[in-house]
C-alpha cells in the first residue's frame, strides 16, 4: 500500500472509508512510517514534488471538516460532491488546503466524472482508488479500473446477520449475467498473505489502480 501511494498522483476514497478511519491521511508515510524517507526518495525520483491529492467522495456532504486530513495542511484535499452536498459543506468553515467541486445532480457520483475533475485539478498519470465498496462498484461498473491489487489473508471472518459487513463491491451486481474477469499478472507471498495483481479492460486512458 505504501508503494502504491508513493507512486500515485491522487488517492480516492469514499466518505464511508473516511468515517471508518477518521484520523487517517492517504499518504505512503502514514501507512508505514519506517519507510517514510524511502517513499519521499521514490516520489522525488518520479518527479512528484507534493503528496498525492487526497480525494474524498461524498454525495451528501456529511463529513467532519475537523478531521486531520482536512485540518493538518499536510496534504492537498479535493472533496467531490453534489450540488446539495456542496451547499452543506459550505455552511461550515472550509480549510484553505481543501477544494470543493460539485457535480450536477443529487444522486451517486459517476466514476468517470470524478476522474475528469481529478485530472482537471492536477495532472494525474496514476490514480489510486481505495474504496469503499460502493465506490469500487461504480468504478468497476463504468470500466474505469485498470488494475486491481487484492490481498488474500488466511483469516476467516464470517457473517452472522447481527451487523452489516460489506463485501468488496456493494451496490452493483455483475454475475451471473455480466461477470467481470480480470487477468492475473503477478502473485507475491509474504508470510501467509498473498498479494495478487490483476488487469481489467477500461474505457479511460489514466491508469486507475485499487
Amino acid at each position: 500500500m505504501g508503494l502504491l501511494r508513493a507512486a500515485a498522483d491522487a488517492v480516492i476514497v469514499g466518505a464511508g472509508t473516511l468515517r471508518a478511519e477518521p484520523f487517517h491521511c492517504w499518504t505512503a508515510e502514514y501507512v508505514y512510517p519506517p519507510f517514510a524517507e524511502a517513499y519521499r526518495t521514490l516520489r522525488t525520483n518520479l518527479r512528484k514534488s507534493k503528496p498525492p491529492l487526497n480525494v474524498i467522495i461524498t454525495s451528501s456532504g456529511d463529513i467532519n471538516l475537523d478531521l486531520p486530513v482536512f485540518q493538518s495542511g499536510e496534504v492537498p484535499v479535493l472533496i467531490v460532491t453534489t450540488t446539495r452536498g456542496s451547499q452543506h459543506i459550505h455552511e461550515r468553515d472550509v480549510p484553505s488546503s481543501v477544494q470543493v467541486m460539485a457535480l450536477p445532480g443529487d444522486d451517486r457520483l459517476s466514476a468517470q466524472a470524478i476522474l475528469e475533475i481529478v485530472n482537471d485539478m492536477c495532472r494525474s498519470d496514476l490514480v489510486l482508488v481505495e474504496g469503499g465498496p460502493q465506490l469500487m462498484g461504480d468504478f468497476l461498473a463504468e470500466r474505469c479500473l485498470h488494475e486491481l491489487f487484492l490481498t488474500l489473508a488466511p483469516q476467516i471472518a464470517g457473517r452472522d446477520g447481527s451487523t452489516e459487513r460489506p463485501g468488496f463491491v456493494a451496490g452493483k451486481r455483475f454475475a451471473p449475467e455480466q461477470p467481470l474477469w480480470g487477468t492475473l499478472v503477478s502473485v507475491k507471498c509474504a508470510s501467509n498473505h498473498l498479494f495478487l495483481r490483476y488487469t481489467f479492460s477500461t474505457v479511460t486512458g489514466t491508469p486507475i489502480r485499487s
